[in-house]
């Protein structure tokens, strides 16, 4: 007679992590709401054709209208137009301190992993001391050392948040490496370059995704606060932070719009990171501690 198969116990186990593809509802919200923000950050300039730095002393200070749906500023010129340069500003920066700091941090984070010893101590020393200081005032040392503009900031941010990245790679590498399956490679003679490109870091891919969408947030925010500061994007180009310092001081005589359009859209950008960060960081937790309820 045929051995019976119960299907109970032969049918795979139900996943106890839900999976990114599963659709969270939080995370596909924020994920579309940047999509939408990009997309219209990138057709903004086709869609409404207008110079950003055109001064118009007749139109001072208009409110929202059809002809200028978010407004002019004190020098005539349309709100909707320098909000969307100067998105595109902040947010592109914000990007490429993301970028530059991620493949600095991963590099050196994936050497001192994986050498050990006084490279190790040598790269651990040196992201210690730059986390000494606040990521602000790196990126004011550098302004004063080099010259005000949105070139000097992003060197000085992605200075301060290649740490981050070294820190939570070197964690990472020590802990995989000690796992079974990669002292089984290291045992059947793999060399040291394939066990680290080939069976660490693709498990280290979301840690770095994480990471990258971290620093956006707070470099978004350190440009616009240095910006506030007069230290960001120099006069005529638009850029979000300038912008606020710009219409702060005409909020109280009712001209609110100068500051509470580059100010929604700033926060916009990065409580939907954010959310992102917050939400990917519980759905990919490499080590697995948050459990999902179906």
């Amino acid at each position: 007679m045929a051995a019976t198969v119960d299907t109970a116990t032969a049918a795979p186990p139900a996943p106890s992590r839900r999976r990114l593809t599963n659709g969270d509802p939080v995370l596909v919200s924020a994920l579309s709401g940047l999509a939408i923000l990009a997309i219209v950050l990138l057709v903004g300039p086709w869609l409404w054709p207008h110079d950003s730095n055109t001064v118009d002393l007749a139109e001072q200070l208009m409110p929202p209208s059809f002809a200028h749906p978010l407004g002019t500023d004190n020098l005539g010129r349309d709100m909707m137009a320098r909000v969307l340069t100067g998105a595109r500003t902040s947010l592109g920066a914000g990007l490429i301190v993301v970028v530059a700091g991620a493949v600095l941090g991963c590099s050196t984070g994936l050497l001192a992993g994986a050498l050990g010893g006084y490279v190790d101590t040598a790269l651990t020393w040196l992201t210690n001391s730059i986390l000494c200081f606040p990521a602000i005032m790196l990126a004011m040392a550098v302004v004063m050392a080099y010259k005000p503009g949105v070139t000097a900031i992003v060197i000085g941010l992605a200075i301060h948040s290649f740490p981050w990245y070294m820190r939570t790679l070197r964690a990472e590498v020590l802990r995989i490496s000690s796992l079974d399956f990669v002292k089984s490679t290291n045992a059947i003679g793999a060399t040291r370059k394939r066990v680290l490109f080939r069976h660490i870091l693709p498990h280290l891919i979301s840690t770095i995704v994480l990471q990258m969408a971290a620093v956006f947030g707070a470099a978004v925010l350190s440009l616009a606060a240095l910006g506030f500061l007069g230290m960001g994007a120099q006069p005529p180009t638009a850029e979000l932070g300038s912008m606020i310092t710009d219409g702060q001081q005409f909020f109280l005589t009712g001209q609110w719009w100068m500051a509470a359009f580059p100010g929604l859209v700033l926060l916009i950008a990065v409580t939907l990171t954010t959310i992102v960060a917050d939400r990917a960081r519980e759905l990919l937790d490499p080590r697995g501690e948050f459990i999902a309820a179906d």
